[in-house]
């Protein structure tokens, strides 16, 4: 997906409800890669089939990123946004690891498809658990929203 396309989902975001917005996408996203699975089982030999669901797949991953650092936003307050984030980047490189990984297993040449199937079922699971589950700001639970205004101690000189 062009970078330019990336920002209408962010746009979405801030106008719907993020758990559902996040949901829809990570839905989406599981059933276009199992989409691709399918395509072994239905013996889909199209490229233009193979196009499409990976057009349709970035689109709906591209929801994923805008979602997520709203969402750290609304319980991490200015001073700490830095640290949090770094630490939750890391789930690039872990993600990127099991996504080999795991459907790995199932990736032989006269089943591949499975591998596919496997991925969508993961990611649809956990994307059921973040539907029921994720609270979105800390009001939610009852607890005092952070401090967005407040800036950290400046450790450079001030000369």
């Amino acid at each position: 997906m062009p970078t330019w396309m990336a920002a209408f989902p962010g746009y979405i975001g801030d106008r719907v409800p993020l758990r559902y917005f996040l949901s829809i996408g990570m839905f989406g996203a599981a059933v276009s890669i199992s989409l691709f699975g399918m395509a072994f089982f239905l013996e889909i030999h199209s490229l233009a089939y193979f196009i499409i669901i990976q057009i349709l797949g970035g689109m709906f991953q591209s929801t994923g990123w805008p979602v997520l650092v709203a969402i750290v936003a609304n319980w991490f307050g200015m001073s700490k946004r830095g640290t949090i984030m770094g630490f939750w980047n890391w789930h690039t490189s872990v993600g990127n690891l099991l996504g080999y990984l795991i459907p790995g297993i199932w990736a032989h040449p006269d089943s591949w498809g499975w591998s596919f199937l496997a991925a969508g079922f993961i990611m649809f699971s956990i994307n059921l658990a973040i539907f029921l589950f994720l609270p979105t700001d800390p009001e939610m639970l009852g607890l005092t929203p952070p401090q967005h205004q407040e800036r950290p101690e400046s450790t450079d000189s001030k000369e």
